[in-house]
């Protein structure tokens, strides 16, 4: 069984939208963090070796930018209720762990293989 907490909605305080605007932004840097790593370069050139071949360097910068925008969206409660509400439980190929705990034996979330106890070894 799924333990989720009540927060209550109260429109009229700023406190609440500053908290809802930070969330909705924490999950549009890390939509932009994925959007660069698709478009980002795979290599960057290193220069050249002794022998005059191109040293390749692998462009590891914009992952490392996306697993950090999703490690943001974790550590913030509203931002991972946001993505459960959505049902988003990956940024691209990057899972949000907190939104897939959150989600965890909800009908919503039966669908994945991994987390389904009726999916096993021997089933299709």
């Amino acid at each position: 069984m799924t333990n989720r907490s009540t927060t209550s909605i109260d429109a009229g305080d700023p406190a609440y939208w500053r908290d809802r605007q930070r969330a909705f932004r924490l999950i549009r840097d890390a939509d932009l963090a994925l959007q660069r790593q698709k478009e980002a370069p795979l290599y960057l050139h290193g220069g050249y070796d002794a022998d005059g071949n191109v040293i390749a360097i692998e462009n590891l910068a914009p992952e490392d930018d996306l697993i950090a925008a999703v490690r943001a969206i974790e550590a913030d409660p509203t931002a991972v209720g946001i993505l459960a509400a959505q049902g988003r439980t990956r940024i691209g190929w990057c899972p949000v762990d907190a939104v897939i705990r959150d989600l965890d034996g909800t009908a919503r979330f039966a669908e994945d293989p991994a987390r389904d106890p009726l999916w096993g070894p021997d089933t299709d």
